[in-house]
C-alpha cells in the first residue's frame, strides 16, 4: 500500500511541474525580464503582446480544441492530433511579431517572439513523424534566449530541463531520446537565431 500511495505522490508531484513548467507559461514569464530590462518605457504595451498572443491565445485556442474533440487532452499527447493546435499556435505568436514590430518592440522580445515562430514550424515537420517533447523545448529555448541576452550567470536555469525530464519521464510522456532531442533542437537553434536577428534583422 504504502509503495502504491508513493507512485500516486509521484505521479501527482509529475503532473503538477508539467502544468507549471508548461510552455505557454514558460513563455510569459520569460519575456518578463527581456521587457523589463529593454522596454524603453513601452513595458505595459510590450507586456500585453507577449502575454496575449505567446500565452492566453495558445492556451484558449487548446481548451477549444479539446472542447470540439480535435485533442484528446491537454497536452495533446497523441502526435497525430498535434498538426492543428501547433500551427494555431504558431499563427497566435505570428500576430504577436507583427504587433512587436509595429510597436517598435526592442530587439531581444522581437527576436524571442520570431524564434518562437521557427521553432514552432521545426517541431510541426518533426512531430508529423515523431514525438518529439515540447516540454523540454519549451524549457530549453526561453533558457539560452535569456543566458544570450542576460548573461552567463543565468547558466544554473539550465538544470530546470531536469525536473521537466523528470515529470514528463514519470508520466511516460515520452522517452529519454525525444527529450533530449526536444531541449537540444530547440535550445541551439534558439542561440542561432538570436545571433542572427540581433546582428542581422531586429538590429540591437
Amino acid at each position: 500500500m504504502l509503495q502504491g500511495v508513493l507512485n500516486l505522490d509521484k505521479e501527482r508531484l509529475a503532473a503538477r511541474i508539467s502544468l507549471i513548467f508548461n510552455a505557454p507559461l514558460i513563455m510569459l514569464v520569460t519575456f518578463i525580464p527581456l521587457i523589463m530590462i529593454y522596454g524603453q518605457g513601452n513595458n505595459w504595451n510590450l507586456f500585453f503582446i507577449t502575454s496575449a498572443f505567446g500565452c492566453f491565445l495558445p492556451m484558449v485556442s487548446v481548451f477549444a480544441f479539446l472542447k470540439f474533440g480535435v485533442i484528446s487532452d491537454f497536452y495533446a499527447s497523441n502526435k497525430d492530433e498535434r498538426f492543428f493546435p501547433f500551427m494555431t499556435t504558431i499563427g497566435s505568436y505570428l500576430i504577436g511579431l507583427v504587433l512587436l514590430i509595429y510597436n517598435g518592440s526592442p530587439a531581444p522580445v522581437t527576436a524571442l517572439m520570431a524564434s518562437y515562430i521557427v521553432n514552432g514550424l521545426v517541431m510541426v515537420f518533426i512531430t508529423l513523424k515523431w514525438k518529439i517533447s515540447i516540454h523540454a523545448s519549451g524549457i530549453a529555448s526561453p533558457i539560452m534566449a535569456l543566458i544570450f541576452f542576460l548573461g552567463s550567470s543565468l547558466i544554473p536555469l539550465v538544470v530546470l530541463v531536469l525536473p521537466v525530464a523528470w515529470a514528463r519521464l514519470e508520466l511516460k510522456a515520452h522517452s529519454k531520446w525525444q527529450l533530449t532531442m526536444g531541449a537540444l533542437v530547440s535550445g541551439i537553434l534558439t542561440w542561432i537565431q538570436m545571433a542572427l536577428y540581433t546582428n542581422y534583422i531586429f538590429l540591437m
